[in-house]
């Protein structure tokens, strides 16, 4: 659906789009005027038309600004020949590039660039990266010489050369002085449920739902608006989500798709799925996440649109726990203190040991000098609290890189609509202290916590009220945020929760099931010596971590299939 590959020559004018595509995808948004012509593929919603008069230069920001969702654009101007490409608000379908000859050559896949292009060489830097963060830090791919386009980020080719640019900054919607939430929620909730009705369909779609808040608030917007749509929910039998999202669109008398992480997904899907993903993500995420892929396929025989909550979290509350998408040792960065004692902190990790650092002696050194310009160390962000600089490479970072790898295998069969990450909405709520950008870094306080979840709670209120009143994943239902007596039994539920600490679903998405069902054939796949230390496939402890060996072997992976080809 969003597969390309695209050729723009250095030395020659062009006069047809279409003359650049190598492999062309289907365009969702075409537009000519007298001085342009613009199209788009992926999922271009329209906010607005376009403009028949763009300043040349400000062409990105006029499609961006215009144009909603996840998509690739390319431009042609057709007095001086100039070619723009890029991506969608915070790049999270990815876009690969690099110059070559007479040529820039660009892609969806970094793999399938490199065969193009005739690159087989691996990326020490971006092996580096995957092993200590769990996915590439800054821009670089799995092959030398093909780079990611930065976020907010387009390409301009003219007159023979190419350039890199930066159209938008996130720090440009942060306000110094956020107004109290209680001043606006009731209006940022009617905005929002403005906002996502842009995003859900005229015609039956699939809507996420899980156990937590962000689906079941789109539902609810989604049974307001009198949408057809179809509940689907993957995992366990016992999950979680499962039980209590079959639970709420029974409730509504909503269509339930269970997608099953049983006996036939493990045996028979899960394996194909993981290699796939890796493949699907240019090697930039591991096969413990095929069943995004293996639920997108089965979700693709009968939907076109699917409506998800992803980023909402994120969006309003602050993060608080180290884990697969914020690793400990990105943490570390930000509580460092110094780039020097970051440095320390990252050669004391298993990560780090676990890597050959003689024959990467030198990224690890373009690694260190790259480091002092994240925010957290760069003087330019001297303005901002440390939370704001978190966010800053949250949105930078973590957003295309975490979640674009889901992204670019789930376009691969259907759309994924994510209102939560609209720009004007995000505009709205930035500006109170209804985001998590407000909060402390990395706060841990429940009651300080809860404010990121109340406009979920008003927005199920005007919607779908039933909604409210339906126990979450969390031990509350969304209605307990609204009153001093739910507050109350908010704060009982925390603390019994704390008190019990059990771990009732160990495997929800069966990824220790299909590890044991596989691991005959991922362990059979030559870790190679030139990034990682001989002893790593016997060492005891790698086995103990399961999240390193599966990083590892997944590069293994990648790599071998970048060999084979």
């Amino acid at each position: 659906m969003t597969g390309f590959l695209v050729e723009i020559p250095l030395s020659r004018r062009v006069e047809k789009i279409d003359d650049l595509f190598i492999r062309r995808p289907l365009f969702s948004f075409f537009q000519e005027t007298d001085e342009f012509l613009i199209v788009a593929w992926g999922d271009p919603i329209v906010r607005k038309p376009l403009p028949e008069e763009i300043p040349e230069e400000r062409v990105p920001q006029v499609i961006t600004e215009n144009i909603t969702g996840h998509y690739y654009y390319l431009t042609l101007t057709k007095s001086t020949g100039r070619i723009v490409a890029g991506n969608s608000m915070f790049g999270i379908l990815p876009l690969y590039y690099c110059g070559t000859g007479d040529r820039m050559v660009a892609s969806d896949n970094a793999i399938n660039l490199g065969k193009h292009v005739k690159n087989s060489t691996v990326s020490g830097r971006f092996v580096l990266e995957m092993v200590l963060f769990g996915y590439p830090l800054f821009n670089h791919s799995i092959l030398e010489e093909i780079k990611l386009l930065g976020s907010n980020s387009y390409l301009s080719v003219c007159n023979g050369k190419w350039t890199e640019s930066k159209h938008f900054t996130v720090e440009d919607i942060f306000v110094i002085n956020p107004l109290p939430w209680k001043r606006v929620v009731e209006e940022t909730a009617e905005n929002s449920i403005e906002t996502f009705a842009a995003y859900m369909p005229d015609r039956q779609y699939a809507s996420a739902l899980t156990g937590g808040f962000d689906g079941r608030t789109l539902m609810s917007v989604g049974l307001r608006l009198g949408k057809e749509m179809t509940a689907f929910t993957f995992g366990t039998e016992d999950s979680d989500d499962v039980m209590i999202a079959s639970g709420l669109a029974a409730s509504a008398g909503i269509p339930f798709r269970w997608i099953a992480l049983g006996d036939d997904y493990v045996n028979n899907e899960s394996l194909m799925c993981g290699e796939e993903f890796i493949l699907n993500s240019s090697g930039a995420a591991t096969f413990a996440r095929a069943h995004y892929l293996y639920s997108s396929k089965l979700l693709a025989r009968d939907f076109r649109v699917m409506v998800t909550g992803n980023f909402g979290s994120e969006i309003f509350r602050s993060p608080h726990i180290a884990g697969t998408v914020i690793s400990p040792n990105i943490v570390s960065l930000f509580t460092a203190g110094t780039p020097l004692k970051a440095y320390e902190l990252l050669e004391e990790t298993p990560e780090f040991k676990c890597l050959n650092i003689r024959n990467l002696e030198y990224a690890w050194e373009s690694l260190k000098s790259d480091i002092t310009m994240l925010p957290c160390f760069n003087p330019g962000y001297a303005g901002l609290t440390m939370n704001q600089k978190f966010y800053v490479f949250v949105f930078e970072e973590v957003f295309r890189k975490y979640f674009g790898a889901e992204m670019a295998n789930q376009f691969r069969y259907l759309i994924n609509r994510t209102p939560f990450l609209d720009v004007e909405l995000l505009k709205v709520i930035f500006g109170s202290r209804l985001a998590g950008i407000h909060s402390d870094f990395f706060e841990h306080n429940p009651v300080k916590r809860f404010k990121g979840q109340v406009l979920y709670a008003h927005i199920i209120r005007k919607s779908y009220p039933a909604f409210g009143k339906i126990l979450t994943d969390k031990g509350y239902a969304p209605c307990d945020l609204l009153t001093l007596h739910g507050k109350a039994s908010i704060a009982f539920n925390y603390a019994r929760k704390k008190l019990m600490n059990k771990r009732l679903h160990a495997d929800p998405y069966a990824v220790t099931a299909a590890w044991e069902r596989n691991r005959h054939f991922w362990e059979t796949i030559p870790i190679p010596g030139e990034f990682f230390n001989q002893s790593t496939s016997n060492d005891p402890a790698l086995v103990r971590n399961r999240n390193l060996m599966f990083k590892i072997i997944s590069l293994s992976a990648a790599i071998s299939m970048l060999q084979d080809s």
